[in-house]
Order: structure tokens, then C-alpha cells, then sequence
């Protein structure tokens, strides 16, 4: 997890303590995410880090823009967090 998203989100046991957004220790055991609003699989987690805002208008989360090989390590760990 980057720091930037570390800043904002909680992972146990990790140094992610963030306390706006969501704790993500357990996000791949999820069936939505977005608040309930998108169904939790790949593309559209990928499509929330990158581009929440067009996903959900209105969210305070805000756009990550990240290397392509490092959007995917980013989503393959996240897929580990069940």
C-alpha cells in the first residue's frame, strides 16, 4: 500500500493507520465496495483507485494515479487482504 493510501486507510498489521477512509484489512472478503455501490472484483476496484470520483461523484476519495505495473501489484495485494 503507498503511503498516500496509507495516510488515509487502516490495513492491520501493516503501517497503514489512516482513520478517513475505509479499513481495508479485510477488502478482498467483500462483495462491494464503493459503499455498497459497485460489486468488488478487479476492474472496478481498479477503476475506483484510479477514478473514484467519475465511479461515485461525490466522494471525497481522491484520484490515485499510478504506473500500470504498479496499479496491479497494488489490486494482486489487495486481493491477499480477506
Amino acid at each position: 500500500m503507498g503511503q498516500d493510501c496509507a495516510r488515509c486507510h487502516t490495513v492491520r498489521g501493516t503501517g497503514a493507520q489512516g482513520t478517513i477512509g475505509p479499513d481495508l484489512t479485510h477488502v478482498a472478503s467483500r462483495q462491494f465496495i464503493a459503499a455498497g455501490t459497485l460489486a468488488n472484483n478487479r476492474g472496478n476496484l481498479a477503476g475506483w483507485i484510479v477514478d473514484p470520483r467519475t465511479l461515485k461523484p461525490g466522494t471525497v476519495m481522491p484520484p490515485t494515479r499510478l504506473p500500470p505495473a504498479d496499479l496491479q501489484a497494488l489490486l494482486t495485494w489487495m486481493e491477499t487482504l480477506k
